[in-house]
């Protein structure tokens, strides 16, 4: 579940990802949250971990997440996903929200600072010449918009959003493996040799 770091760190990654009923953490909560360990390939290893709010509840869903160390600022779970930024502030504004933390300005600097993670979304950007707009990952994977989410959410269509969020798990993860490499193609291709007396990057 780990991948290396040059200095042979091994990092524990995570794939994760958070359905919501909107976009405003005031307003809306938190309808799933799944996470799954990583191979250092970047495959799924383990099960593939979904906590829907139509079974435990939202309280009871956060503190089931804050208990693997997602806002902890450490390398103990390192999330890999789509719009984690947006993902992470849901969370910590609904956590703040039920009173599971309670955070000043300086520990939320702290946390976003210190906390590790890798995101799609710029990969998402680039691949898209640069463009913000038509940047969303179900631009380039078959997978439908977490538009519809909210939608599926009001009508009692909790089957259909386990089928969404495990696609959307799929596409991610396949979008990031084959951008690895085409990537890390370049990077051989451009990284500069060490020379003698140098420190390595």
């Amino acid at each position: 579940m780990f991948i290396g770091f040059g200095n042979g760190f091994r990092l524990p990654l995570y794939y994760f990802d958070v359905e919501t009923t909107g976009d405003d953490p005031q307003q809306d909560r938190i309808v799933t949250v799944q996470y799954q360990a990583l191979a250092d390939d970047l495959t799924p290893t383990g099960l593939f971990q979904v906590i829907a709010e139509w079974e435990w509840g939202e309280k009871q869903v956060i503190q089931m997440v804050l208990a693997k160390g997602v806002l902890e600022p450490t390398w103990d779970f390192v999330p890999l996903g789509n719009r984690l930024r947006f993902d992470l502030t849901f969370l910590i504004e609904r956590a703040t929200k039920w009173k599971l933390i309670d955070w000043d300005m300086a520990k939320l600097k702290y946390f976003w600072f210190t906390k590790p993670y890798l995101d799609l979304a710029p990969v998402l950007v680039m691949l898209n010449r640069g463009t913000f707009t038509g940047s969303s990952l179900h631009s380039f994977a078959d997978k439908e918009s977490g538009a519809r989410v909210p939608k599926m959410y009001r009508e009692g269509l909790f089957p259909e959003i386990i089928d969404y969020v495990t696609r959307e798990r799929d596409a991610a993860l396949d979008l990031l493996k084959e951008s690895r490499e085409v990537i890390g193609d370049l990077g051989d291709r451009r990284r500069r040799p060490v020379h003698k007396g140098e420190a390595k990057p």
